[in-house]
């Protein structure tokens, strides 16, 4: 039986059962936010690194008057084009329909950030720090069941806060009952821009997958993939199929002041 790559550094949806654009499970973000999305973060009021990042959304993000899927299709930067806008790594396949679990399950929120989960047009529910609140290996979600009654699709996000700019994870998973591809919550398409990373496929250490991406194509290198500010993420490599991406991602700069060493945060993007 040929085994499947499973790593561990970020999170996916595993209950309910995705589908997946290489073939395979995949922990990789697929958009970013810009990290002074509310502002510059003033540490001094709302705390440093990933917890000033959480209070400043607790602080701001109510005025928006919205809610955290369509704070992320009006202003995610696509990490590449192969992401789907509105489900990120995750794709659409009739033939191969999830039933609902007893509990939704994701293997982990390795880092601290708001999440939501939608069924259809119902927001399920939401938290501010999903790290906190599901701190368990592999994170078991409670929710209600019928909410969920003759849904066609089920919605997750997750933005992980700890560096610049936040990191986006949409995994959708078609429902066992519903038909067609549906659409976003409340009918919202996701952004279609397009990154600004450099990231150039390498046809090296390739996975075998019928549905891995052409290596032929890369994202621009013209500017960073936040547009606000001066930090940037700059992945090093990108493979087709299960891609061996180092980000070097640059701590927010709400870091207290009083360490005098800036420390950078490295997290492998596998998309």
């Amino acid at each position: 039986m040929a085994s499947i790559p499973v790593v561990q550094s970020h999170g996916y949806i595993v209950a309910p059962a995705a589908q997946w654009s290489k073939g395979y499970p995949s922990d990789g973000y697929g958009s970013t936010l810009d990290n002074q999305i509310f502002g510059k973060i003033d540490g001094q009021k709302y705390g440093y690194g990933p917890n000033g990042s959480v209070n400043i959304f607790k602080a701001k993000f109510p005025s928006t008057k919205g809610t955290l899927s369509a704070l992320i299709a009006k202003n995610q930067k696509l990490y590449n084009n192969k992401v789907d806008p509105e489900c990120g790594l995750t794709i659409y396949k009739d033939s191969a329909r999830s039933a609902l679990p007893a509990q939704i399950e994701f293997t982990g929120f390795m880092h601290a950030g708001p999440c939501e989960v939608w069924c259809d047009n119902t927001k399920l529910l939401f938290d501010y720090d999903c790290q906190t609140k599901y701190p368990a290996l592999p994170a078991k979600i409670p929710y209600d069941k019928s909410k969920c009654a003759n849904a066609n699709r089920l919605t997750l996000y997750w933005v992980a806060v700890h560096g610049s700019p936040w990191q986006v994870y949409t995994d959708c998973v078609w429902l066992k009952g519903g038909s067609g591809r549906g659409s976003s919550p409340s009918g919202r398409g996701g952004s279609s821009s397009t990154p600004t990373t450099a990231g150039n496929p390498s046809s090296s250490s390739t996975p075998s997958s019928n549905n891995s991406p052409s290596t032929n194509s890369s994202p621009s290198t013209n500017s960073s993939p936040s547009t606000s500010t001066t930090t940037s993420t700059t992945p090093s490599s990108e493979v087709a199929g299960e891609a061996s991406t180092s980000v070097n991602e640059t701590p927010d700069t709400t870091e207290s002041p009083s360490t005098s060493d800036t420390t950078s945060q490295k997290c492998s993007r596998r998309n």
